[in-house]
């Protein structure tokens, strides 16, 4: 089976060390992928210099490695429960495809007002002050209605082309917020109800986005390679993703695969997705339904 790496850092919004495009798609035939997607964190009208940087060595590598297709993309942030995003119409033009995913609390739910739009990520839910103030005004289900708004408002974006790291949210802020005991997420329906993944999955099947299936997801009892990981501990693994991916397939939803390889310092991990194709393998996800080639991929230019 040929293999598509969909999301895959180039460091430079990370700030970290400068690395090519060229070492990337190199790293990417050693380890036998047909299809990959460079990118970056967009945050913002500051980064569009990134966009052009990589569009621009992008465009020279493809014309050296006829073995390989390159795509580039972004990775952008939701921000609002009603689905608002934070790249203009005019940047994603310049792309062949968009992921989004949530690093921050969506504002103007239950959990914060619109006012905090952007204002508090995932990493920073334990220790932010603004955040903190918050806590006493709702519950974790308050939470998981955002998550479920939220996602149902991407699935009708016209520009999204991959919900990355999809119910990761959620999982994280409950193990920041409880104790293992009182942890509230114990299957996939708690997240998704039936009735809410009918809604949320019908919408992504008629619009064509895929959900990522990230390298790290795989439960450390499943996995088949515990190197080329971004948690060794599992930290961002789950058993109910195997249900989660379960339940994605039989609605015929896409699903691309991802390392979410920050290079240079994670270079080795591109391609590396023995891991992901574990966790479709056991959750029974038809290979039709997996994106392996660019013609399944909704394109921006396609959705714009």
């Amino acid at each position: 089976m040929n293999i598509a790496d969909l999301h895959i850092h180039m460091g430079y919004a990370d700030h970290l060390k400068y690395i090519s495009v060229e070492d990337v798609v190199k790293t990417a035939v050693k380890h036998g992928v047909k299809l990959i997607g460079i990118m970056d964190h967009y945050e913002g009208p500051e980064h569009d210099v990134i966009v052009n940087k990589i569009k621009e060595q992008i465009e020279q590598v493809r014309r050296k490695f006829s073995e390989v297709e390159i795509l580039l993309g972004m990775e952008t942030s939701v921000l609002t429960v009603d689905g608002e995003i934070n790249i203009k119409p005019e940047i994603v033009r310049k792309l062949d495809y968009l992921l989004v995913g949530m690093h921050h609390i969506p504002a103007g739910g239950k959990c914060l007002p619109y006012v905090m739009k952007g204002k508090v990520s995932v990493g920073e839910i334990k220790n932010n002050p603004e955040f903190q103030s918050f806590l006493q005004k709702f519950s974790f289900n308050d939470l998981i209605d955002d998550w479920q708004k939220t996602t149902l408002s991407l699935m009708h974006n016209p520009f999204i082309s991959i919900y990355a790291h999809p119910v990761q949210w959620p999982f994280v802020v409950m193990r920041k917020f409880l104790p293992k005991g009182k942890w509230l997420i114990r299957e996939i329906e708690d997240i998704i109800p039936p009735q809410i993944a009918q809604d949320i999955f019908s919408a992504a099947r008629k619009a064509g986005i895929a959900w990522e299936v990230n390298n790290g997801y795989l439960p450390l009892k499943y996995r088949v390679d515990n190197r080329y990981v971004c948690c060794v501990n599992g930290g961002n693994s789950w058993s109910g993703m195997i249900d989660l991916f379960r339940i994605i397939g039989k609605f015929g939803v896409k699903v691309s695969l991802g390392t979410d390889a920050h290079c240079p310092d994670e270079l080795e991990r591109v391609g590396r997705l023995e891991n992901a194709m574990e966790l479709l393998r056991l959750a029974k996800v038809n290979k039709e339904n997996i994106i392996l080639k660019r013609n399944q991929l909704r394109c921006c230019s396609a959705s714009i």
